[in-house]
């Protein structure tokens, strides 16, 4: 069997250039001439003058970037990429920025990053990339880098203070420390909270940094208190407790996006809320800071958007909409049907609601704990009475046009617009989980991830267009 000569310790007598060692239809020269495109008028200010030398931001923006479409986001990973890989090492111009330097530019210029993202918009725009015939609207639960063994409640956290403020003032043994904390069996503490609890303090115990330690628990109690919640992660107090698609409860945020029919991404935010209902009208907002819509755009949703006053906003501003109700997206996926949201029908003239055969007459308003406003509807027959939403006509317009063939047609699409991108994030990106924490972070990584899946469609509908 003959094997293919190799020149291991052969010198090369001219440098081969990094650029000729990449293929010649790599996406790097994508992302090279978008961080070129950029506006870095306000680094070149902050930079002028004295000082030591900066490396120039569209480098970073470069790293950055690749290092997404390459499933590599670890600033120390990066930092390594630079030294040791051709396309790196090719987008670094040559340089060899530390990790520190990149977990900083990208942890301080969120808007630059964010503006980056309208940029990739605007750009596929000009090119008449984007089909906006049709816009789908999805959320997606995306886990934090943080354990649920450190989710507590304010009466653990208050207890967890109270043992750091004894390890910084005194030379206290471990064991006496649980004795004193936790001797006691009071109301609030679940056995799975004290076992977590006390290994945290065990931990905690042997660090040195303790002050920073105490910063953190002082940031999480006032977190706790400010939001309401029951439970609060302390390595990731903004995040919130939710249930993700595989029905895992776990510290997460609720990304969202809106996606066109050729699947750029033209919106993007995450969010603390765990329900969808409240997202609508505000990535309506951000599609249109980003791009002009067309007049006959239809925009689908998912049934978690299905509330009224979203329908009613869709109304308001000339908005194509197509959202089932609940009940009807049990249909359209052949589920039994369970529920009976919107089973009834409304007789204008005489201001009465007819279910089942039955007749409720208008009898009040309210407004809910959740600030849900409630009209209640009487029926003297049964002596019941039935909640109705505020803009329930509205709601049954909206079935009412959904139960038709061509509105189900059109809903249809969202499988194909924004389910695929989200798969393409999660598996192709390998984006399951947020790295840095804290809101305002996770809605940099989020615009990042956004900036690689869009210069990635790009890079393939201009490929397929010069076929």
């Amino acid at each position: 069997m003959a094997y293919i000569q190799t020149t291991k310790t052969q010198n090369w007598l001219l440098p081969m250039s990094i650029k000729d060692m990449i293929p010649k239809d790599h996406i790097c020269f994508l992302v090279e001439d978008f961080a070129e495109t950029l506006d870095y008028t306000n680094f070149d200010i902050m930079y002028d003058g004295a000082g030591h030398p900066a490396y120039h931001p569209r480098i970073i923006m470069k790293i950055i970037i690749q290092g997404m479409l390459s499933r590599v986001r670890s600033s120390r990973k990066l930092a390594a990429g630079c030294r040791e890989n051709f396309t790196m090492m090719y987008l670094a111009e040559k340089a060899q920025p530390d990790f520190r330097t990149i977990a900083r530019f990208r942890k301080d210029n969120a808007q630059f990053i964010k503006d980056s993202f309208k940029k990739t918009v605007e750009i596929a725009s000009e090119k008449k990339l984007i089909d906006l015939s049709f816009i789908s609207i999805d959320g997606s639960k995306i886990k934090v880098y943080a354990s649920r063994k450190r989710y507590f409640n304010k009466i653990a956290l208050d207890k967890l203070d109270k043992a750091i403020d004894k390890m910084v003032k005194e030379d206290i043994e471990i064991d006496e420390l649980e004795e004193e904390l936790f001797g006691d069996k009071e109301e609030g503490l679940t056995g799975v909270d004290r076992k977590d609890l006390k290994k945290m303090v065990r931990d905690f115990n042997k660090r040195k940094d303790k002050q920073r330690i105490k910063k953190n628990v002082k940031k999480a109690k006032k977190e706790i208190i400010d939001s309401g919640q029951k439970k609060l992660s302390l390595t990731d107090p903004e995040s919130r407790m939710m249930k993700t698609a595989k029905s895992f409860v776990e510290p997460s945020y609720n990304a969202q996006l809106s996606v066109s029919r050729n699947q750029i991404i033209i919106s993007n935010d995450v969010c603390q809320d765990g329900h969808d209902a409240h997202q609508f009208i505000p990535q309506v907002r951000n599609i249109k800071e980003n791009i002009k819509l067309k007049r006959n755009t239809k925009i689908g949703l998912d049934c978690g958007y299905s509330d009224g006053d979203n329908i009613k906003f869709a109304e308001d501003n000339r908005i194509d909409l197509y959202v089932p109700s609940r009940a009807q997206a049990q249909e359209f996926d052949g589920k039994e049907q369970t529920l009976n949201h919107d089973k009834y029908r409304y007789d204008e003239k005489k201001d009465e609601i007819i279910s089942e055969g039955h007749r409720y007459k208008r009898s009040g308003f309210y407004i809910r704990k959740d600030g849900k406003k409630i009209w209640t509807f009487y029926c003297k027959e049964l002596k019941k009475k039935k909640d109705i939403p505020y803009f329930f006509k509205e709601r049954l317009r909206m079935k009412s046009k959904m139960d038709k063939p061509e509105s189900r047609k059109v809903y249809g699409l969202r499988k194909i617009t924004v389910e695929p991108v989200y798969g393409n994030l999660k598996q192709n990106l390998d984006f399951r989980e947020f790295l840095l924490r804290g809101l305002d972070n996770v809605k940099i990584e989020m615009n990042i991830a956004c900036i690689a899946h869009n210069l990635q469609k790009i890079w393939r509908l201009m490929a397929a267009k010069d076929c």
